[in-house]
């Protein structure tokens, strides 16, 4: 057991390593300076910028990736599994408050202890993607601050799947959903535009 103590607190510490590393060369929003390029930009045909644009932002998409680590790029891959055992011990709940079973109350301890290691993981990666950076418009204050506190609020959840008394469970697993759902579309809106579902 003190081993993989030992090996979780070496893992989180070379993680943490990276938060601080994470975009140390980027500019984010708000950040930047205006260049004697953007005035020129202004005044060229509508044409002219749509193509700027266009090129421009694959440059700097091509320029992020570049001087990022691989550690800053994980936070996408790390968030389906977290999402969708919450969601799934949510559901199953509901069914076991339906048809009481004790087959179905392992299960969703089951899913609620790796979800809640998984949401862990995933607001880490997140914090790594964008290092020790706290501005953004509201959509990434609500998805940065949600994701966090998902991941302080899911290992309650999972400590409370092991107790006999299943009400505070099923209020606190239903709440994550709800928020799982709203974190999902912030995520959707901050990686694929603005109403990237159509509304």
């Amino acid at each position: 057991m003190k081993s993989v103590l030992r090996l979780v607190a070496v893992f989180l510490f070379a993680l943490g390593a990276q938060l601080a590393l994470a975009h140390s060369g980027e500019q984010h929003e708000g950040r930047g300076e205006a260049t004697p390029a953007l005035a020129e930009e202004a005044q060229a045909s509508p044409a002219q910028q749509e193509s700027t644009v266009s090129a421009s932002t694959s440059e700097e998409a091509a320029d992020e990736h570049e001087g990022s680590s691989v550690w800053t790029q994980l936070h996408p891959a790390t968030v389906h599994f977290p999402i969708a055992l919450l969601l799934a011990a949510a559901l199953t709940e509901l069914v076991h408050l339906v048809r009481p079973n004790a087959t179905l109350a392992n299960a969703v301890r089951v899913m609620a202890i790796g979800g809640a290691a998984g949401a862990i993981i995933a607001a880490l990666f997140g914090w790594i993607h964008t290092g020790l950076w706290y501005g953004g418009d509201a959509v990434m204050q609500w998805h940065r601050w949600t994701g966090s506190a998902l991941a302080l609020v899911a290992p309650l959840a999972a400590w409370l799947a092991g107790r006999d008394n299943r009400t505070p469970l099923r209020i606190l697993l239903f709440a994550i959903a709800c928020a799982l759902v709203v974190q999902g579309y912030l995520g959707g809106e901050l990686a694929h535009g603005p109403h990237h579902l159509g509304f």
